[in-house]
């Protein structure tokens, strides 16, 4: 088992965050209560795979603590965060319709 070591990444990075960027675009008043919550979830669990995909590998993002999760001793540049942070909600928005699709057809 390798040894990994945590950064905190801040607010931006956090679930309640995210979550609130989600609503804010979803919030039209065609969905119900239920339907809006488990497509935040899927849209969050979307774009934490997203942004997982331009890390390297053995780097995760930990939204429920806000950190970043990488081997210790590793010190690959990651670059922009935040540009990443904004480059997989652009790449979840691109999927929005079918992910909508999927969950409300898994809540019939």
């Amino acid at each position: 088992m390798s040894a990994t070591t945590c950064s905190s990444l801040g607010y931006t990075f956090s679930r309640s965050y995210v979550a609130d960027g989600w609503y804010n675009t979803i919030n039209n008043g065609e969905l119900t209560s239920e339907q809006e919550g488990a497509l935040v979830d899927a849209l969050i669990d979307a774009q934490v795979e997203a942004f997982e995909a331009l890390l390297p590998d053995s780097h995760y993002w930990l939204i429920d603590t806000s950190e970043l999760q990488y081997p210790v001793g590793d010190d690959t540049e990651l670059g922009d965060l935040k540009a990443l942070l904004a480059q997989s909600a652009e790449t979840v928005m691109a999927r929005l319709p079918e992910i909508e699709a999927k969950v409300l057809a898994d809540l019939a």
